[in-house]
């Protein structure tokens, strides 16, 4: 048993996460954290990790959440500049003068906030099974009012997106999907505590299956679908990495769900794209291309600037190889600049920040 406060605190909310994280929901592990918080001398810092931990954790229920952040609040002056971004992801709601001290209010769609999940992601293994079928999350998804526009997020991660699009969009229903059920756990929480559930569903689906329920269930239209960050595939055969898709007919963007996509859409269904790897976005251009249900939105219909001079990305040494074997580079106006959506991924803010290329491309229905 840890000896200080804080310590215990911390193992709490770190087993109520881990519970989580492998699919066990026991009521008493919400209940270690909330009886961890009562102790006198809680740092603020520990407060704020542990409510970035609940929130991880999916947890819905406010109380966690209010308990963490009346110690925050008394005890401001303590904490670090990472508190700061810890309480954003959680979505802590904290009195101004709180904020203040912190140094700005933070959002969980904000710079900062995203910087974190972001780094949370990255210090963690990934988990590639699912604890059960659909990992306690409910399929098919139920919405509040079917007949309002719906986007979908295939691969959706984390869901920060998802949420800041249904908060942003109030008038559109989102629907995030993604094989990975831990991830999940975030953005379906704070769908609950946000009071957005009847508008914004998290499930555990590929972006197949809910394309195919899309088009055969959802009474309203379907207006985009985003595929941001896939994996993408092996460049060839001197390839090394066994984790990634050994053919383009195996990633999450390609033309059998494409051509489901433009089924279960009209021509106002928009597909975008968006990688961190060049060939990604040059290989989806021109699949979309050569799919007569589509045709390559240009960024200057979307109001956007285009790149006109190739960038080298992270994956600097895997372009140079896609350019040895002749692929073209992602410039010209098939290509978007900047995205057109009012919300970002964590990825994407990240990359963003530190001045590196994120590549995009965009296709709308033309054929139904």
């Amino acid at each position: 048993m840890p000896d200080s406060a804080d310590g215990a605190l911390r193992a709490s909310a770190i087993a109520l996460l881990q519970a989580r994280r492998a699919g066990r929901v026991n009521a008493d592990d919400e209940e270690a954290v909330l009886t961890a918080a009562r102790h006198s001398g809680i740092s603020a810092a520990a407060a704020a990790i542990a409510a970035r931990d609940c929130a991880l954790a999916g947890l819905t229920t406010d109380e966690p959440f209010a308990r963490l952040a009346a110690i925050v609040s008394r005890r401001c002056n303590e904490a670090p500049a990472a508190a700061r971004a810890q309480c954003g992801l959680a979505a802590l709601r904290l009195p101004r003068r709180t904020w203040r001290r912190l140094g700005g209010k933070v959002s969980f769609s904000d710079d900062a906030a995203l910087a974190e999940l972001w780094d949370y992601s990255k210090s963690r293994k990934k988990v590639t099974q699912t604890p059960s079928a659909r990992g306690g999350f409910a399929w098919p998804p139920v919405f509040e009012d079917p007949s309002r526009p719906l986007v979908v997020d295939a691969g959706c991660g984390f869901g920060a997106l998802a949420v800041s699009l249904a908060k942003v969009r109030p008038h559109v229903n989102v629907l995030a999907v993604d094989r990975a059920a831990h991830c999940l756990l975030y953005g379906d929480g704070l769908a609950h505590r946000l009071g957005m559930t009847g508008r914004l569903r998290f499930a555990c689906a590929s972006a197949d299956e809910a394309l195919h329920w899309v088009r055969e269930c959802y009474a309203g239209p379907l207006r985009a679908v985003l595929f941001m960050f896939p994996t993408p595939p092996a460049l060839d055969e001197r390839s090394k990495n066994a984790q990634l898709p050994q053919t383009p007919s195996k990633c999450l963007v390609n033309a059998a769900t494409l051509r489901l996509a433009a089924r279960a859409g009209s021509s106002e269904t928009c597909v975008l794209v968006a990688s961190n790897v060049e060939d990604v976005a040059v290989r989806t251009r021109d699949l979309l291309a050569s799919l007569p249900e589509f045709r390559v939105l240009q960024a200057k219909e979307c109001g956007l600037a285009w790149p006109r001079t190739p960038v080298d990305g992270d994956a600097a040494l895997r372009t140079k190889r896609w350019v040895e074997l002749g692929g073209a580079r992602a410039v010209g106006g098939d290509f978007l600049a900047a995205s057109p959506l009012p919300a970002r991924t964590e990825t994407e803010g990240r990359y963003e920040a530190y001045g590196r290329p994120v590549y995009r491309v965009a296709g709308v229905v033309c054929v139904r």
